[in-house]
């Protein structure tokens, strides 16, 4: 993605700060996209930093003044790094800012119940399930083909399409999908995420099921949210998989291989799951849904 379009999702993220800070941020963005023409913050280095650092400095700004606005590109990569837009900052370690350990916020019981009560559009339904059900990153999800996904039934697979029409609460789909570094993992669904899901794919006879950007889906999931005053982006609902989980007491390590983290320990780096721990995870994410 673009300089210019990450940008408007961290101003849409930090919009209820107070303007004169939103107003900081957007200046001293738009001077980090101008010197460094738009790039694609993948391919942002080291050397770029030190260029806008110079053309700061050029510009006979205080050094406090240049702090900041490199206090300010700091906090924009932290964020890109959260949103797992990044997976590291080109800004060297000392400048970076201390990193938090604070817990994501995740999304109450009552709150998630009264975003699906409140959803009427179908696909917007199926984003919500999805994430939350399954916890996959946005780029994942975005990612996934009708191919990818298969039914098991007695111990045989099929693909999606065979048993559209069929398809209950009680089977279960596993959908393939690519995450960092291309590593593929399997991800199942049922239950009712499952069911609405086939609706939709009864509706949408899309290659790619869900045919929009990263930057769409974040506008309609942030929408959402505002119209019930509850602050919301694809990742919050990724933190509340996540928090649900080990609510219905999910191992960590069964945890990690949902979400497709990696692992926090060398010797847990080796721990296997089998297919039965995460199908069971994902039937206690989705009755809780059901409550």
């Amino acid at each position: 993605m673009k300089i210019s379009e990450c940008a408007e999702l961290f101003l849409m993220y930090i919009e209820d700060k107070s303007p004169h800070t939103v107003k900081n941020y957007k200046i001293d963005l738009k001077q980090f996209q101008d010197i460094l023409k738009d790039k694609d913050v993948e391919e942002i280095t080291k050397a770029d930093i030190a260029k806008f650092r110079m053309y700061l400095q050029a510009k006979k700004l205080k050094s406090s003044t240049i702090a900041r606005k490199i206090a300010s590109i700091n906090t924009f990569f932290k964020y890109l790094i959260d949103m797992d837009l990044l997976e590291t900052s080109p800004i060297t370690k000392s400048h970076r800012p201390k990193i938090s350990n604070k817990i994501p916020e995740a999304l109450t019981h009552e709150e998630v119940q009264k975003l699906l009560e409140n959803t009427e559009n179908l696909m917007d339904k199926v984003l919500i399930l999805f994430l939350v059900s399954t916890g996959l990153r946005a780029s994942e999800l975005l990612g996934i083909k009708r191919q990818d996904i298969v039914i098991e039934r007695e111990g045989s697979l099929y693909t999606i399409d065979t048993l559209l029409d069929e398809i209950n609460k009680n089977d279960i789909a596993f959908i393939k999908v690519k995450g960092k570094g291309n590593k593929e993992r399997l991800v199942p669904i049922t239950g009712k995420t499952l069911v609405v899901f086939a609706e939709y794919l009864k509706k949408h006879n899309f290659d790619e099921i869900f045919p929009i950007s990263y930057l769409s889906l974040w506008k309609r999931i942030k929408d959402l949210g505002s119209k019930l005053n509850i602050k919301l982006h694809p990742h919050k609902l990724r933190h509340t998989s996540a928090t649900l989980a080990l609510q219905s007491g999910a191992e960590l390590r069964v945890i990690q291989e949902l979400l497709g983290h990696s692992s926090p320990t060398t010797t847990a780096r080796y721990a296997k799951v089998n297919k039965d721990q995460l199908i069971k995870t994902t039937k206690d994410i989705t009755k809780w849904l059901n409550d």
